[in-house]
C-alpha cells in the first residue's frame, strides 16, 4: 500500500503514527480508567452514565482500531522501508559499476592519450630528422652540382680545342690497285715530300681499270665532332691532276670542292658543320690519287645536344 508513496509522504505516515502509539492510546486508555472511576464515586444519573460509558467504549475501541491500523501500517511502512533498502542498494551498486566503468573508460582514453603524445613526439622527432637529411641531401647535391659543372666545363674547353680527329681511323674504298695502295695509308700520318707511290710515303689509289666516276673514300671519326678543316695532300711524283673534279662531303653537307692542281688543299668548313663520316668523291671519269687526309675538328658531341645549341 505504501510503494507508490514518495519519501515525503512515507516520513509525514511514520511522524503520525508514532503521534498515535505514543499519545492517542495512552490518552483514550487514561480517559477510560478516569470513567469506571467516576461511576465509582460519583453518583450520576442513568442517562449521564450510559453516555460516559458509550463514549469510552467507543473510545478504547477507536484506539485499539488505530493501533490495529497503526501496527499494519508499520508492517507495511517496514516492508516499504527494506524494499527501498533494497532498491537503494541496487542504485548505489548500478552507481558504484557506472563509476567503476567510468573510470576505466577514463583510464584507457589516458593511456590512448599518452600514446597519441609518444606517437606525435616521434612523428615530430621523425619529420625533424627528415628535414635535417634533406637539407643535407640538398647541400650534397647542390656541391654534385657545382662539380658536374666545373666537370663540364673543363669537358667542353678541352673538346672545344681544334685538333686532328682523323689519323688513324677507320676507312674504306671502293677498289685499290692491285690490293696493295690501300685507303688506310690516307690516315697513317705520314706526308713527307718523298715521290714515287711505292716509297716511304705510299698514295691511295683506285683499282684497275676505275678510271670512271664515283671513286671513293670514306673516313670513319668514330664520333659526333665539329669540323672546323680538311686538308687532302696530293700525289706529287707524277699526276696530280687526278684531284681535280673531287668533291668532299661531311655526311650528307658538301662542304669543297677541287679544281685545279695544288700540292696542298685547305678545305675550310663553316660555322656549324658537324658530322661523323667525311665522303671524298671523284665527280669525273679519272684516278684518285692522295697521300693523305687530314680531319680538324672538335669534340666528340651528343647529335641532341648539337640540335639545342643550333636551333
Amino acid at each position: 500500500g505504501n510503494r507508490g508513496l514518495n519519501r515525503k509522504q512515507w516520513y509525514q505516515r511514520r511522524v503520525r503514527g508514532f503521534l498515535i502509539n505514543n499519545f492517542l492510546v495512552p490518552f483514550c486508555s487514561a480517559y477510560c480508567f478516569i470513567v469506571n472511576l467516576h461511576f465509582r464515586v460519583f453518583e450520576m444519573g442513568l442517562p449521564l452514565k450510559i453516555m460516559l460509558l458509550i463514549s469510552s467504549t467507543f473510545c478504547c475501541l477507536a484506539a485499539e482500531s488505530t493501533t490495529e491500523e497503526i501496527e499494519v501500517k508499520q508492517a507495511d511502512s517496514t516492508l516499504y522501508f527494506r524494499e527501498e533498502l533494497l532498491s537503494l542498494r541496487g542504485e548505489m551498486y548500478s552507481l558504484v559499476s557506472q563509476r567503476a566503468e567510468s573510470a576505466l573508460l577514463a583510464l584507457h582514453v589516458t593511456d590512448l592519450l599518452k600514446n597519441v603524445r609518444a606517437v606525435m613526439g616521434s612523428m615530430d622527432r621523425l619529420e625533424s630528422k627528415i628535414d635535417t637529411i634533406a637539407a643535407e641531401q640538398a647541400r650534397q647535391i647542390e656541391a654534385v652540382d657545382a662539380k658536374v659543372d666545373l666537370i663540364r666545363s673543363d669537358v667542353d674547353l678541352i673538346r672545344s680545342e681544334v685538333r686532328l680527329i682523323s689519323q688513324h681511323k677507320l676507312t674504306w674504298q671502293n677498289s685499290s690497285w692491285d690490293d696493295t695502295f690501300h685507303s688506310d695509308f690516307l690516315v697513317d700520318g705520314i706526308y713527307t715530300l718523298s715521290a714515287g707511290y711505292d716509297s716511304d710515303n705510299p698514295v691511295y689509289h683506285p683499282g684497275r681499270g676505275m678510271n670512271l666516276k664515283n671513286n671513293m673514300v670514306i673516313i670513319d671519326l668514330g664520333g659526333f665532332f665539329k669540323i672546323h678543316t680538311i686538308k687532302l695532300w696530293n700525289r706529287i711524283d707524277e699526276q696530280p691532276s687526278y684531284a681535280i673534279g673531287v668533291l668532299i662531303y661531311v655526311d650528307d653537307d658538301l662542304i669543297g670542292t677541287i679544281h685545279d692542281v695544288q700540292r696542298l688543299y685547305n678545305i675550310l668548313a663553316g660555322e656549324e658543320v658537324y658530322g661523323s663520316k667525311i665522303f671524298v668523291k671523284q665527280s669525273l671519269a679519272k684516278f684518285m690519287n692522295f697521300i693523305e687526309i687530314q680531319v680538324f675538328g672538335s669534340g666528340p658531341y651528343r647529335k641532341k645536344e648539337m640540335s639545342r645549341k643550333m636551333f
